[in-house]
């Protein structure tokens, strides 16, 4: 299986997207038109960046690894600054490019840096996390956390995003669990066969099935959206509460998006009707995904909700379900909030 997409950014830019088994190699990841390329990894995957940049050497591409912190521990501007000043070092041009290769929180850093270095070089991603391989690395979201979730950060498309299965099968059952939160997100938004691929086998729904068709919903809401005026704010379903958890709960960015889900779940069902919130909750949990998050204050959540990007002068908005597949975007009140914060136990 070979499945390749492309989405035409307004500016013209494109990003070419493979999705496939065994195709994480120089050929797909680096242009032809590279003067040299660096490799830029989280240090759990640092052997396969390395065989990389062995591989592109032995092209006739210059190549060097450079090993960044694991997971949101790079996502500051300390970090930006520590490749900026590689890249110097480097000597990079505008006719050099980054390869990044590991999870959501290392392409972030990398497309940021990408997008600015030199006011833009090109980036090519191998995501090796399910995470990374469903949501961070496709539509062009680049960003860093200062004192709040990707509150830096560029709209940019990576030139190609290579989604090895190989890589994802192989993934530890933790990573597979946080992932899928992202990947049955996409379900509960756009497509019913994700949901029911999830509720028949829970953490054992086919990686072939579930990873393309969550990355074809990507894909078509970005093309359609690039830079969120309207549907693309659909991906954020969960997110609204889900990011301010993470931060607060200091949990994993999926275990977040699966709480955040089942308090948008229940604001769904008091604000429009949506009949399925229960039946979601058990879909979540079958994955193995926490459903609540107990002990948090309820002050300090509502402060990292109140510095979201999703909040505008009219105040925090929510993406809710009326449906499955059947999202849409609108104000919530205190009393709506109220529902939300009950459902996952936050007082």
């Amino acid at each position: 299986m070979l499945e390749r997409h492309q989405i035409e950014a307004p500016d013209g830019r494109i990003c070419e997207i493979a999705i496939g088994r065994g195709i994480a190699n120089a050929a797909a990841l680096v242009l032809p038109n590279a003067g040299r390329v660096g490799v830029v990894a989280q240090p759990t995957v640092e052997q396969l960046a390395t065989k990389l940049a062995v591989e592109i050497g032995d092209s006739g591409t210059a190549a060097d690894v450079l090993v960044l912190p694991d997971g949101d521990e790079a996502k500051n501007l300390l970090t930006v600054e520590s490749v900026y000043e590689w890249l110097n070092r480097q000597g990079f041009t505008r006719h050099d490019m980054l390869v990044a290769v590991g999870g959501g929180a290392l392409t972030d850093v990398a497309g940021f840096v990408a997008a600015t270095y030199l006011r833009g070089i090109e980036v090519s991603y191998l995501p090796t996390t399910l995470l990374g391989a469903v949501d961070a690395s496709i539509g062009g979201k680049t960003g860093v956390n200062v004192g709040g979730k990707n509150l830096a950060g560029a709209f940019r498309h990576p030139a190609r995003v290579v989604v090895d299965l190989d890589i994802i099968d192989a993934l530890p059952e933790g990573l597979l669990r946080e992932g899928a939160a992202e990947t049955v997100k996409a379900g509960f938004i756009a497509d019913e066969e994700i949901i029911a691929e999830y509720e028949r086998a829970g953490l054992g729904a086919e990686i072939d099935v579930v990873v393309p068709a969550a990355i074809r919903v990507k894909v078509e809401t970005v093309q359609s959206d690039f830079t969120e005026q309207g549907r693309r704010a659909f991906l954020n379903y969960g997110h609204t509460l889900g990011h301010a958890v993470e931060i607060a709960a200091g949990i994993s960015h999926g275990d977040a998006v699966a709480i955040g889900m089942v308090a948008a779940g229940a604001v769904s069902a008091a604000a429009v009707g949506f009949a399925h919130h229960e039946r979601q909750q058990e879909i979540i949990g079958r994955i193995g995904l926490p459903v609540n998050v107990p002990g948090l204050e309820r002050a300090e959540v509502e402060c990292l909700m109140g510095r979201d990007k999703k909040r505008d002068r009219e105040g925090l908005r929510m993406v809710l379900l009326e449906d499955f597949g059947r999202p849409l975007l609108r104000h919530v009140d205190e009393d709506l909030l109220e529902v939300g914060f009950a459902a996952i136990g936050v007082e």
